[in-house]
This record gives C-alpha cells, structure tokens and sequence, in this order.
C-alpha cells in the first residue's frame, strides 16, 4: 500500500503551538506566503524545511500533513 501526501495539518500544527504563520516562516527561512501556499496545498515544504518545522512545531515528520492511500 502507498499514501501520498494530503492536506498540510500546519493550521491545527500552529495553533496548538500558539505559533503564528509568520513567525514559523521567520524560523524557517522561507516567506511567509510561502507558508500560506503550502496551507494551500500549492506548495511542499521540502524534507530540511519539513524536519526543522517539525522540531519547532514539536512534532513528527509524519504529523504536517495527512496522508492518503493511493
């Protein structure tokens, strides 16, 4: 069975780290709109940008976005 990527779980992510879009965009050295389009589902966070929102958010790799069996 493969899954693949589904919707970014940032927004859940973010509010329960009472952390704003800004301010994770800051410490991952991306744009804020960039974070946005990644809500969006427009954008991928890569695998680097994807491990350091992770340990700021205090979560797993797995848990930024939902997963999908294809």
């Amino acid at each position: 069975m493969a899954l693949r990527i589904g919707r970014s779980r940032l927004p859940i992510l973010l509010k329960e780290a009472d952390i704003t879009q800004a301010e994770l965009a800051r410490r991952i050295k991306l744009s804020e709109s960039f974070i946005s389009k990644v809500i969006a589902g427009e954008r991928r966070l890569s695998v680097i940008k994807m491990k350091m929102a992770a340990n700021i958010l205090k979560c797993s790799m797995d848990d930024l976005y939902e997963w999908e069996d294809e």
